[in-house]
């Protein structure tokens, strides 16, 4: 086979000759009114990139974007000002090539939100999944967790939660 008939056919193959990539955005955020739940168990955090560690991070196919950048501004100017929820956490990446079971993960754990703590992991197999381990220590001494793993639709914003807890989040996919 000529090189560039090769060329060719491998870029026709699935999966193979381009890397797939989406955008995630999400918002973490809180109920003021509801009360919190027993936690049941800590946040899994095997394997989980530390959000700083930028070198694992690259290595991994994860670009953290600027939290201006986000894709759900409209969404978080209403969590403000609804008065009944508090956002705890903005954060948008790309990531290229998301594995189809448990790869890397996300760590939440941010100087600004200490009492907010787990992982978000993509996943890619037949359907994209968003997988969310996290854990809130409500001012009261409480914890909270929220630990789901959702099928998810492309350009479509979603809504996890717990009691007290929840997640907003929309997956795009880079052209």
């Amino acid at each position: 086979m000529k090189p560039r008939t090769l060329g060719l056919f491998l870029l026709l193959l699935p999966g193979l000759g381009h890397a797939a990539g989406y955008r995630v955005d999400l918002i973490v955020f809180t109920d003021k009114y509801s009360s919190a739940e027993p936690a049941k168990a800590a946040p899994n955090l095997t394997g989980a990139i530390d959000a700083n560690d930028t070198r694992a991070l690259a290595a991994a196919g994860i670009q953290l974007l600027p939290a201006a950048s986000s894709g759900l501004s409209g969404a978080l100017a209403q969590l403000k000002s609804s008065g009944r929820y508090q956002p705890l956490q903005t954060l948008s990446w790309i990531q290229n090539n998301p594995r189809a079971e448990r790869g890397p993960a996300l760590r939440l754990n941010f100087a600004d939100t200490p009492q907010l703590d787990g992982s978000i992991a993509l996943l890619l197999g037949t359907y994209l999944h968003l997988e969310v381990d996290l854990s809130y220590e409500t001012s009261g001494g409480a914890t909270q967790i929220l630990r789901e793993r959702r099928k998810m639709k492309r350009d479509e914003l979603h809504y996890l939660d717990s009691p007290k807890l929840g997640v907003l989040a929309k997956i795009t996919k880079l052209k």
